[in-house]
């Protein structure tokens, strides 16, 4: 090797990112340097060599899955301080990005694995943990836009980016779970309880025209059917048929007090059924119902709406949620027992202990529902612009936004890069490989001219 190479192999040594570790074993070394010796390969004399680590210890790979290092990147073949540091930055907002997402989607991913019983913490971190491989494996990989390896590059940019895009739709839903796991579960209660017409009850006014108006339908139907003539079939037929709307009644009888059965279910009855029920209870013990009335909005005043579902509707609350949010509290609403045993109001605050359901603290019965109802509350209330009462999870999901698209773009242009390109040039590393073979032969060649030296002083 000619001398100008040599200097040029010395010059790459000490500048190239990747041979630090050589530079820091040369550091260490002790050697002596006598200026008077005649042979200029025998002035440096080495007493000690320090002893290079091949292997990487468990902590530095578990830090390279979190955190990408810039030089998985690019190849092997070409390098320069000024490339290492725009990969080292590409690979920052990637890592940043997948470990962002990783920690706001984790309490997502938590409900996902509910159902795996004792084995839900592990397995839950093993699923979050997988899903930030793939993105930081997609990721390096895309970085290779040789001319053969083009295509798959751009395939694994675009799953980078659907994995990104999917973890930020959950981004700001992870965070709610958490910081807003009580509200999410009160508003879930509250659209129930709105949709099935729970929270406010109906007045004796509203029974009455209620009342009114299925007595005239089963009058009037009673009325037609003594006009028609039995011994005529087409006439029975209407008979029949007018018979069901008047009588009809489910196949399977749900269980109730009359209020709670035209409350909840009365389109399964006939007119003259439905007539029947709300007699059994309008006009009697006016006094106790109008008093009960008072009380069911005063306790409805002064509790959540989990607590108001639990007290007045308990199987549709265990349709939601387990555990008794009135948990230590029971006896604040004691005297209101007499008010409503009075009435066919429903209203129970006892928790016994076979009913299994009732007991511990409040949670789910669907983990996904838990899922669905936090999705729905969040993008619901970004669609209405209430970007305040959101709080943290908002600007979760704002940086999980920027963070996400920074990583791909950089991703990208870093890809296009000629200098990254030509890391993975098969041409530039034969031709590396070729110096490092002639530097062989050189060594081989003074080695050799050493040992004929020594051979002719004897």
């Amino acid at each position: 090797m000619s001398q100008s190479k040599r200097k040029q192999l010395l010059n790459w040594i000490k500048s190239h990112p990747d041979l630090d570790h050589i530079r820091k074993l040369a550091n260490q070394t002790k050697v002596q340097y006598n200026k008077n010796e005649k042979d200029p390969t025998q002035r440096i004399r080495v007493y000690n060599r320090a002893k290079y680590k091949t292997r990487k210890s468990i902590f530095s790979n578990l830090s390279e899955i979190f955190w990408v290092p810039g030089r998985n990147l690019r190849g092997k073949a070409y390098s320069d301080p000024n490339l290492d540091q725009q990969l080292n930055q590409t690979a920052s907002i990637m890592s940043l990005s997948t470990i962002w997402d990783f920690i706001c989607t984790s309490p997502v991913i938590y409900y996902f694995a509910k159902g795996s019983g004792l084995f839900v913490l592990p397995l839950s971190a093993a699923y979050a943990l997988l899903l930030l491989i793939m993105s930081n494996k997609a990721g390096e990989f895309a970085m290779n836009r040789n001319k053969d390896s083009n295509r798959t590059a751009s395939f694994l940019l675009l799953v980078f980016f659907t994995l990104s895009f999917i973890k930020t739709l959950m981004s700001g839903v992870g965070i709610d779970l958490v910081s807003r796991s009580g509200e999410i579960k009160n508003l879930a209660a509250k659209e129930y309880l709105d949709n099935k017409s729970l929270v406010t009850t109906k007045s004796k006014k509203a029974y009455g025209a209620l009342f009114e108006s299925v007595s005239n339908k089963c009058d009037e139907l009673s009325l037609k059917q003594s006009k028609l003539d039995l011994n005529k079939g087409a006439q029975r037929r209407i008979f029949n048929n007018w018979e069901e709307q008047m009588y009809k009644k489910p196949s399977e009888m749900p269980v109730g007090s009359p209020k709670l059965l035209i409350d909840e279910h009365r389109t399964k009855f006939g007119f003259c059924i439905q007539k029947d029920l709300i007699n059994s209870f309008i006009g009697k013990n006016d006094f106790a119902f109008d008093n009960a009335l008072k009380a069911k909005n005063e306790v409805k005043d002064s509790l959540t709406p989990i607590s108001y579902l639990y007290s007045f509707n308990r199987n549709q609350y265990y349709n939601l949620f387990k555990g008794n949010p009135l948990l230590g509290s029971e006896s604040n609403l004691r005297k209101y027992e007499d008010t409503f045993d009075r009435t066919n109001i429903n209203f129970r605050i006892d928790c016994p202990e076979s009913e299994i359901n009732c007991l511990g603290k409040i949670r789910w019965s669907d983990p996904g529902m838990a899922i669905n109802q936090a999705s729905k509350q969040f993008y619901s209330k970004i669609a209405a612009k209430e970007f305040q009462s959101l709080g943290f999870s908002f600007v979760g999901f704002v940086i999980s936004i920027l963070l996400s698209i920074t990583a791909v773009v950089l991703l990208y242009s870093s890809s296009i890069n000629m200098k990254v390109r030509a890391s993975r040039s098969s041409y530039i590393l034969a031709l590396r490989n070729k110096i490092f073979t002639e530097l062989d032969d050189d060594e081989g060649d003074e080695n050799e001219k050493d040992n004929n030296k020594k051979e002719g002083g004897e």
